[in-house]
């Protein structure tokens, strides 16, 4: 997918500014997975509130960047303003969402014998401190942002390949799975299939608001299962 950018060959000079942000972003993330992941943070206000302060500035300098492109090709990225149809498509989106991790759910529960017990001890997230519903709300908003403006919005449009979108859809989806492999294979495989189906949403409608919701609903709903399940 390296090969290629709007439709061209590429070298170095074209490939550096994705690499510095991947690298800056998330590569300390990725590399930190050989650690112990401590699954309850979200149930601390504090953790929350530096997340966001991490995170939000990050989701300004992809902005930035993306308004210094030349007008002709801003429309590409997918940035508008959340309008109420961005709404109802995020939140069927996020069923479709649901509907795959069931499926693969399905599958590993008959191949590896998946059961209750097992997913219970898998590395994960813990929520149970409901009283910061509403933070954790905002929290998974900022993350589905974050994560499809870059991974979506920002990849797919700096390498694109008219013609070819399966390959890079396929190599980002599978560079933002291999950020969950402390997850097993469960959480590999789920976050491949759910990266295929967002890119391929965005290429075609190229609409990061869409993507974006239904990712962080997505988010939002997998803390409060996990609060009932521990």
């Amino acid at each position: 997918m390296f090969f290629y950018k709007i439709g061209k060959k590429c070298n170095f000079n074209t490939l550096k500014e994705p690499i510095i942000l991947f690298m800056v972003f998330f590569l300390p993330g990725f590399i930190s997975q050989t650690q112990v992941v401590d699954g309850s943070v979200f149930n601390s206000a504090w953790f929350n509130m530096i997340y966001m302060i991490t995170v939000i500035p990050q989701i300004l300098l992809i902005l930035y960047l993306i308004g210094k492109k030349p007008a002709s090709q801003r429309s590409l990225y997918g940035l508008d303003r959340i309008k109420m149809k961005d709404l109802i498509s995020g939140i069927i989106y996020f069923t479709g969402i649901m509907a795959i991790i069931l499926i693969i759910g399905i599958i590993l529960t008959f191949i590896t014998k998946l059961d209750h017990n097992t997913i219970k001890e898998m590395p994960g997230w813990q929520f149970n401190n409901w009283k910061l519903i509403p933070l954790i709300f905002i929290t998974c908003l900022t993350t589905g942002y974050s994560e499809e403006l870059f991974f979506r919005s920002y990849l797919l449009t700096e390498f694109r390949m008219p013609g070819k979108e399966i390959y890079i859809i396929t190599g980002t989806s599978l560079i933002f799975a291999l950020g969950h492999i402390y997850q097993g294979l469960p959480g590999f495989l789920g976050t491949f299939a759910i990266g295929i189906f967002l890119a391929s949403i965005f290429v075609r409608k190229r609409k990061l608001n869409t993507i974006a919701i239904a990712h962080g609903l997505y988010n939002f709903t997998v803390l409060i299962i996990s609060g009932t399940i521990t």
